[in-house]
């Protein structure tokens, strides 16, 4: 189903107008996620009424259509207000594209009557126990799952799944399954960092999931997947794993854009033990700020340049190389790096501020979390953009 053309789409700049808004009671709710270990259904539901989740939905199936980069630019003006809601934002609001890879049944069951979708995805090993078997037309799954990001605010969960062929061996896919199927441990997530992101464990017995709701992960990695016949749009040649880096890359890069907001407003009104004037006036504290504020500036425009790039190639219906591929595999992570480094330059500068509990102090241990991602790892990257770069073959696992 695609929009109406009476019904104008908004623009890029009119969607970071809308996220900026929604940064005071992005702040005012910020505690009560890490509390809850989730985001509120009140800010998800603000998240969608704005048309957030409709940014990388796919025309066809009444989205917007439009770059990721967009999402991201969004995403970072979310971040300003809460750091939870910009990881599920960042990672969830990309996977419309992703259920737009399913045959046209699956899609039009996700987007019935072209409306938008919470789609998140369970793909980086984080089954546990996870049994399948084929029966009558259907994969019947039962087990755990952990790390489900935004689960409660989830309509959808695209999960990766070894299931049995006809001739009994064993192959990769990603299968579609309702929330509602899902039983949440909300008991589950008890952790340091991204308390509010409501990364749970979840569990299925006995789901049954139809044929047309699942596709080889193969199919995918090589965009060669059912959703073509209906989706046209330049996402849809873009390599999965260099935008899905990128989604991590962009949670980080926005997370330490509000810890430069804390930092800028700490020290307008701070006067530091044995300084005896506001820091502002202190010289060593404003070439941090500058040094920093470039640098997460630095990350964030490699970010947008990277994603603009596969846009624009894929556009142009030209192949992606795996020289690129690993490229991009690597710039995530340099990207994460950079901003992580930056604000972690700007907390040392504040010294005692740190210790208040609070947003600065929250924002700092969801960085740090959101920096763990085994995608966030520059060394495993950087050592496939190595062969990449001499022409070495890659390992037979090599994830780009």
């Amino acid at each position: 189903m695609q929009n109406s053309p009476l019904t104008p789409l908004p623009t890029a700049e009119e969607l970071v107008q809308r996220a900026q808004a929604m940064i005071p009671e992005l702040r005012e709710r910020g505690p009560g996620h890490d509390a809850d270990k989730r985001i509120s259904d009140e800010v998800a539901s603000s998240l969608r009424q704005a048309g957030f989740f409709r940014i990388c939905q796919s025309t066809e199936n009444g989205g917007y259509g439009m770059r990721p980069s967009t999402l991201w630019r969004v995403t970072r003006e979310i971040a300003r207000g809460d750091s939870a809601t910009a990881w599920i934002l960042s990672l969830a609001g990309l996977h419309p594209w992703m259920a737009g890879m399913f045959p046209a049944q699956a899609q039009d069951e996700v987007f019935a009557g072209g409306k938008d979708a919470v789609v998140i995805a369970l793909t980086g090993n984080v089954g546990r126990g996870v049994q399948a078997r084929l029966e009558d037309g259907h994969y019947v799954l039962d087990g755990k799952w952990s790390y489900a990001s935004g689960i409660d605010v989830a309509d959808w969960a695209a999960t990766l799944v070894e299931v049995p062929t006809d001739d009994g061996a064993k192959e990769l896919r990603l299968l579609l399954v309702p929330q509602s199927s899902f039983r949440i441990d909300h008991e589950s997530w008890n952790v340091f960092g991204m308390k509010g992101t409501g990364s749970k464990d979840a569990y299925l017995a006995g789901e049954r999931v139809p044929l047309y709701r699942t596709i080889k992960w193969a199919d995918v990695q090589s965009n060669r997947f059912p959703g073509l016949e209906r989706n046209q749009g330049p996402m849809y040649r873009i390599p999965h794993t260099s935008l899905f880096v990128m989604s991590v890359a962009a949670a980080a890069v926005a997370v330490a854009t509000g810890i430069l907001d804390l930092y800028v407003e700490t020290i307008r009104k701070r006067i530091p033990v044995g300084l005896n004037a506001p820091q502002t006036e202190d010289r060593f504290s404003l070439a941090e700020l500058g040094a920093a504020g470039a640098r997460i500036e630095a990350a964030f425009s490699l970010l947008m340049h990277d994603v603009d790039e596969m846009w624009d190639q894929a556009s142009a219906g030209i192949a992606f190389t795996v020289a690129q591929r690993t490229r991009y595999r690597t710039d995530g992570p340099i990207i994460c790096d950079m901003a992580l480094n930056a604000a972690d330059a700007l907390i040392r500068n504040l010294g005692g501020s740190l210790m208040p509990l609070g947003p600065l102090e929250r924002s700092f241990r969801d960085l740090h979390a959101m920096a763990s991602h085994f995608l966030m790892q520059v060394t495993p990257a950087a050592e496939l953009h190595g062969r990449a770069l001499l022409g070495l073959p890659l390992p037979q696992n090599a994830r780009i």
